[in-house]
């Protein structure tokens, strides 16, 4: 395998306001699942739909959480303006001044004072702000088209779109649908893969996202006006394997026969935020999602934050001794080893390592991109670490 070795010239990345990252709220409590079965969702009659009914979200308490008092983290000055926002987003009566800064010091237009100017529409502002910023690059091509391969549309719209789910926004700002979403993409952007991987629910209150796969599972199907632009893929993440069992079994195949579904997962292994003791259910859990995958021949969708070279070891073992050579595997958001990326790629023809916008974050003052996770484990990663592995890694391998 020919790799890249020299320093060269630097690629610049851009990242959008648009992607969220996967739900891990705060509500830690397992939510029971219901016999498979038991009620058909309404959905073309065309398509597979898997019959399952939803209890609602379960969280310690049936109420939201109290409000919070105080401001956000920083404050960046702005001018006033109006902001200009097309339909479906209904144009706010009042200004709204830019305030919050995201990490690496970019301004994000999350939070406005008051909040009946419209959080959303705000970020709808910046996240418009940055696409014309992108189409500006004298390296975009006006004719370029382009596909999300990992996202996470209840996050973003139950979420992002929401002031980060702050009460006082939730209070005063309508949900977004998602056609809603779908309307505010750009030219170019043919598709998202929607990656429904929680059974409990990413905030206390909300759906989870299987719960919102099965509402939303229509504007998929190939008869929807939308359907031509959405897929999605269905898993348990390493964070909910306490979920797993044979009714969680069941309920994830029947959705997978659908049509729409392109992969399973995102499934794997994360020792950052588990300790070690953890370490035999989430093998058992991945190993059997792997399986699925290769029965039913859909992609795998990989969660990997290994840390240590055991670890390492471990996983590509793993993915070696369950998946056939040619098998398309997504290793999302990557993080580990140069060494392992390169295993991997070498071994799996048809597998591919994922970078987020996480590869564009600045180092913190004295970080030296180190983090500690649970356990005391130190995981390598910063901008040496990612320049490194997005220059000695294939191009054709990337997403």
């Amino acid at each position: 395998m020919a790799s890249t070795t020299g320093a060269g010239p630097k690629r610049r990345w851009t990242k959008t306001s648009q992607g969220a990252g996967a739900g891990g709220g705060t509500a830690q409590t397992k939510a029971d699942l219901p016999d498979v079965g038991t009620e058909s969702v309404d959905a073309p009659s065309s398509a597979s739909t898997a019959e399952v009914s939803y209890p609602a979200a379960v969280s310690k308490s049936d109420e939201r959480e109290p409000r919070r008092k105080g401001k956000g983290k920083g404050k960046s000055k702005g001018e006033d303006t109006t902001i200009p926002v097309p339909a479906p987003f209904p144009q706010p009566a009042t200004s709204a001044k830019a305030n919050g800064r995201g990490r690496g010091g970019a301004s994000i237009r999350l939070a406005a004072e008051p909040y009946e100017t419209g959080a959303r529409q705000a970020y709808l502002k910046k996240y418009q702000d940055d696409l014309q910023r992108f189409r500006q690059r004298p390296d975009f091509h006006g004719d370029a088209r382009w596909v999300d391969s990992h996202c996470h549309f209840e996050s973003i719209l139950q979420r992002t779109w929401r002031g980060g789910g702050k009460p006082e926004v939730i209070d005063r700002e309508p949900l977004a649908s998602l056609p809603d979403l779908v309307a505010s993409w750009p030219e170019g952007l043919d598709g998202g893969i929607c990656n429904c991987v929680f059974i409990r629910p990413s905030k206390p209150g909300n759906p989870s996202e299987w719960q919102w796969l099965q509402t939303n599972l229509h504007h998929f199907q190939a008869d929807s006006p939308i359907g031509h632009k959405l897929w999605f893929t269905v898993g348990i993440h390493p964070h909910d394997v306490g979920n797993w069992n044979e009714r969680t079994e069941a309920m994830l195949r029947r959705l997978a026969e659908n049509p729409k579904c392109v992969g399973i997962g995102e499934c794997g292994l994360d020792f950052f935020k588990h300790d070690a003791n953890e370490a035999r259910e989430q093998f058992a859990v991945f190993e059997a999602q792997a399986k699925i995958a290769v029965e039913l021949k859909k992609a795998l969708v990989v969660h990997g934050r290994l840390v240590t070279k055991e670890n390492e070891e471990k996983c590509l073992a793993l993915l070696q001794k369950h998946l056939p050579k040619d098998h398309p595997i997504h290793i999302h958001c990557y993080s580990d080893s140069l060494e392992l990326a390169r295993a991997l790629i070498e071994h799996f023809p048809n597998l591919r390592i994922g970078f987020t916008g996480s590869i564009t974050f600045k180092d913190k003052p004295g970080n030296k991109g180190k983090s500690k996770g649970k356990g005391g484990l130190t995981e390598k990663k910063g901008e040496e670490h990612n320049w490194e592995l997005v220059f000695h890694l294939p191009l054709e391998r990337l997403l």
